[in-house]
């Protein structure tokens, strides 16, 4: 039987959740790394766990020639996710999906491009993600949930049923969110923090019950 051809691709991103979606890439078999692109100059030309850094954002053109046409972008930080995604979608790059061999997917459930999703993750029936989104380390996304592109849902994260979290909102690791809550456009939800009610645009919420806690600027180390 002739041995299946893998599709070549290059992720965006050097530093540790690269790693980690370098390892879930590995477990597909499915795609082959030609190596990676970083926006640090000093990392160019260097390796990293067996990847050589090609470039950055310059380097998109030049892939292309070589018939590499797909990518994904491995960036922890929603707002620089966000504008690597739409930068390699303009040059006419096409992100890939990709989901753990433990995840749980119900269904009906929709996900976007260039959407990740980790080790030990359950999205069930009719939820539906975004773009570029992450769901991390064994995060729960129950039914009908709505994510938007571009945010991040951290290691443990737990979503009720019927819960929508808006485009590049982060939810902090062991954060809770009760069902029908909504959580508006780029938000950040505390580490540990209990959502009992809806979140407006734009806010950090902490703590248990969750409360506002700041507006504007954000600390995403939350």
């Amino acid at each position: 039987m002739p041995k299946k051809t893998k599709t070549k691709i290059v992720v965006f991103g050097a530093g540790g959740h690269a790693k980690v979606v370098l390892d879930i890439i590995k477990s597909l078999e499915r795609y082959a790394v030609v190596g990676l692109l970083d926006a640090s100059m000093e990392l160019y030309g260097t390796t990293r766990w067996g990847y050589k850094v090609l470039g950055g954002h310059d380097q998109f053109a030049a892939l292309q020639k070589r018939g590499i046409k797909c990518l994904i972008v491995a960036l922890g930080d929603n707002r620089q996710r966000q504008a690597v995604f739409e930068d390699a979608v303009k040059a006419g790059l096409e992100p890939i999906i990709v989901v753990h061999p433990s995840a749980q997917l119900g269904s009906g459930v929709k996900i976007g491009l260039g959407t990740l999703l980790v080790a030990g993750t359950v999205v069930n029936i009719d939820a539906v993600i975004g773009e570029n989104v992450i769901i991390n380390t064994g995060a729960t996304v129950d039914h009908d949930c709505r994510i938007g592109s571009h945010a991040h849902l951290s290691p443990g994260v737990h979503l009720a049923g019927n819960v929508t979290v808006g485009e590049l909102t982060h939810i902090g690791i062991g954060a809770v969110v009760l069902p029908n809550c909504t959580i508006g456009r780029d938000c950040v939800v505390g580490a540990g923090a209990v959502v009992l009610e809806n979140v407006p645009d734009g806010v950090v919420v902490a703590g248990n019950p969750a409360r506002q806690i700041q507006r504007g600027e954000k600390n995403h180390g939350l």
